[in-house]
C-alpha cells in the first residue's frame, strides 16, 4: 500500500522505525480490506488473507485463495516484499434470475506482503493445496546470525577508550 515510503530500505544501517512503518502498513492494509463491501460502488477486489510465521532458518507465509488454479497463482520476491499475483476465473453456469447478491470476487488480484527479514533467493518453495498456498523462503545468512552482546556497567570499563568515571 504505502511500499514506496513506509518500510523502505534507506541504505544507511538499520533504520529503527522500518518495523513501525511496516506494521502501520498491515494495520492499513487490514482495515481497508472490507471497506468495498460497506460502501457499495467502491471496490477494493480481493486480496488473500494471510499469516505469517517464523522458525530459526525461514519465514513461512500461508495465503487463503479457494476457487483458484495453481497455474493461475503468481509468486515472486522483490526486494524485501512478496509479490502474490493471480486471476480468479468464473465458471460458466446457467444464468441465475434470482440473486440477492454476491460477494464472490472473480478477476486478478494481487497481494504485497513485506518480509520481516532478508530471505535467499534461492531455495523458495511454494505448494496449493486445497485453496492454501503456502510459501517458504529460506533466510539469508545475515538475517540467521546472532550476536550475543556482553551488558557491562560504566565502572567496568574504565580506562578503555578514555571514557568513564575519573578517579579522585
Amino acid at each position: 500500500m504505502f511500499g514506496g515510503f513506509f518500510g523502505r530500505r534507506r541504505g544507511f544501517g538499520f533504520d529503527p522505525f522500518e518495523d513501525i512503518f511496516r506494521q502501520m502498513e498491515m494495520m492499513m492494509a487490514e482495515m481497508m480490506r472490507g471497506f468495498g463491501r460497506e460502501f457499495p460502488g467502491f471496490e477494493m477486489g480481493f486480496e488473500p488473507r494471510i499469516e505469517m510465521y517464523e522458525t530459526p532458518d525461514e519465514i513461512v507465509v500461508r495465503a487463503e485463495m479457494p476457487g483458484l488454479d495453481k497455474d493461475s497463482i503468481d509468486v515472486k520476491v522483490r526486494g524485501n516484499y512478496l509479490i502474490i499475483r493471480g486471476v480468479k476465473k468464473q465458471e460458466e453456469k446457467e444464468e441465475k434470475d434470482n440473486v440477492f447478491f454476491s460477494e464472490t470476487f472473480y478477476g486478478e488480484f494481487q497481494r504485497v506482503i513485506p518480509l520481516p527479514v532478508e530471505v535467499k533467493e534461492d531455495g523458495i518453495e511454494a505448494y496449493y493445496d486445497k485453496g492454501i498456498l503456502e510459501i517458504r523462503l529460506p533466510k539469508a545468512d545475515a538475517a540467521r546470525k546472532e550476536v550475543k552482546i556482553i551488558v557491562k556497567e560504566p565502572e567496568e570499563d574504565k580506562g578503555k577508550k578514555g571514557k568513564g568515571k575519573e578517579e579522585k
